[in-house]
């Protein structure tokens, strides 16, 4: 993806903070906020962080950086985010911290990705609980700790929904609605090889049943259960 333009920072400072947009004017120096703006945005739709911006009333107004200021936070900033002690991911690839420089000064872009499943959540100084942040609207917003809870589950390798179930089997599921389901799928579907299965190949099938390879485990799984 090409680095925004100048035209596109001037209308996304024209338009004000949104959830794709967030400026610093960082003269004294990096902001400590900047770090938790990461968080947030990796935790939900990505966005772009513009310093040398200062925030208004009425939007925001480019600020400007020295072009050694510039180069500077831009070497603290790589240095920074490959530190796991302060930031749990580094979703950054080469061209997502780049220097765009005006007439007189010189804004430092970031571009923060979407933290994929297995990433998030992206937290901050080593400890989820307290420094995890999702976007919403224009600003950046502690998560819960339940939210944080729901992020490490679903970040699991094997969804919820597919993991086999302790001390559950064949019997606990309801005979007739497999015979519906089979009624059904032979009405959609025709005569259909899966047609031909056992309850528990054709639960194979649909996901329904599992062989957890990890622990050597066989069974039902919860999205068979909730089906059945």
């Amino acid at each position: 993806m090409p680095a925004p333009s100048i035209d596109d920072i001037l209308l996304a400072a024209r338009i004000g903070e949104n959830s794709d947009w967030e400026f610093k004017s960082a003269a004294g120096g990096l902001p400590g906020s900047l770090w938790e703006t990461y968080s947030a945005m990796a935790n939900t739709e990505g966005g772009t962080i513009v310093l040398g911006v200062r925030e208004r009333d009425d939007g925001a107004a480019i600020d400007g950086l020295t072009a050694a200021q510039a180069e500077r936070y831009q070497r603290d900033l790589w240095s920074t985010v490959r530190n796991r002690g302060k930031v749990s991911v580094d979703l950054l690839s080469p061209d997502d911290i780049v220097l765009i420089p005006l007439a007189a000064a010189c804004l430092v872009v970031i571009r923060v990705p979407r933290a994929g499943r297995t990433q998030r959540p992206v937290y901050l100084n080593a400890q989820p609980l307290g420094n995890t942040y999702r976007r919403r609207h224009e600003g950046d917003f502690r998560c819960t700790e339940e939210e944080v809870r729901r992020m490490f589950a679903d970040a699991e390798a094997t969804p919820a929904d597919y993991r086999v179930l302790t001390g559950f089997g064949l019997g606990d599921l309801d005979p007739a609605s497999l015979t519906q389901f089979r009624q059904r799928f032979r009405a959609a579907k025709g005569e259909h090889p899966w047609l031909a299965l056992d309850d528990q190949a054709l639960l194979e099938r649909l996901g329904g049943w599992r062989y957890d390879r990890e622990n050597g485990r066989a069974g039902l799984t919860l999205a068979g259960l909730l089906m059945f």
